[in-house]
């Protein structure tokens, strides 16, 4: 069994380059911070102790941190942008952030995410499977004008990724849904990675534990091994939970390639 210190030796180690930016393949998701409608009858809660409670964004930012996990996948709102320069205060480290930026106001998320070490940001699901490659493309320009690696996110994977194929549309990389339960998403999970294979674009994973269906260690031994998610965001709700789940990302991951 992985020990919590071999876990903060591994997940380090573990990079993925896309161009010359390098991105942690494990990183700290931030969906339950706002209580994403995804968690059902806990979603209240989160919000509740997370986005009415930013001290307990900074726990779990911070014990991520000591487990060696120092990306993070970041929604635009204040209380986890806030509760992240607080983190990198006390633990005197500098995070990486993808962010998100969208649906409401894209552009003013950009600029929320000065002061980060924002090295990537992907246009919100709501925006990409909107399916406009004006407003896409536009957006795209922006984040790359921010200094920043830009990306889509999409809700509805195998359709979206079918479309994204058919555009001129130059993406630096793509988040989407993937588990082995197919769960938040638009196709089996065997459809999608085959679909992501032809894409030829790094992807993100994201909802790997199926908001929480799955164990860790099922969950991201199956990620890791269906050859089409090159880094990860993973949503923990506690201390006990970024213990588990990322030792388990780190064992699952440390053979990717």
């Amino acid at each position: 069994m992985t020990s919590e210190r071999a876990v903060e030796r591994i997940i380090p180690r573990l990079q993925l380059q896309i161009g010359g930016v390098k991105i942690p393949r494990i990183l700290l998701g931030t969906s339950p911070f706002i209580g994403a409608g995804q968690f059902g009858g806990r979603a209240y809660l989160y919000h509740l102790k997370f986005y009415m409670n930013p001290m307990n964004i900074v726990k779990i930012a911070s014990k991520a941190v000591e487990l060696g996990v120092t990306g993070v996948q970041a929604l635009p709102h204040r209380p986890i942008l806030q509760a992240l320069k607080a983190v990198e205060g006390e633990r005197g480290v500098k995070l990486t952030v993808v962010g998100t930026i969208g649906p409401d106001d894209p552009i003013e998320d950009i600029k929320s995410f000065k002061g980060l070490n924002t090295v990537a940001m992907v246009l919100h699901g709501a925006l990409t499977d909107g399916r406009s490659e004006r407003q896409i493309s536009k957006l795209l320009d922006e984040i790359r004008a921010a200094n920043s690696l830009a990306g889509v996110a999409t809700h509805h994977p195998f359709s979206t990724l079918s479309w994204l194929l058919r555009t001129e549309l130059d993406v630096d990389l793509i988040m989407l849904p993937f588990n082995k339960l197919g769960a938040f998403m638009d196709a089996k999970p065997e459809r999608v990675a085959e679909l992501v294979k032809g894409v030829k674009k790094p992807v993100l994973g994201k909802k790997a534990l199926a908001a929480g269906r799955i164990p860790p260690d099922e969950a991201l031994s199956f990620v890791a091994k269906s050859g089409c998610i090159d880094a990860v965001a993973l949503g923990i709700a506690s201390e006990h939970e970024a213990e588990e789940t990322f030792k388990a990302a780190a064992c699952a991951f440390s053979n990717v390639p």
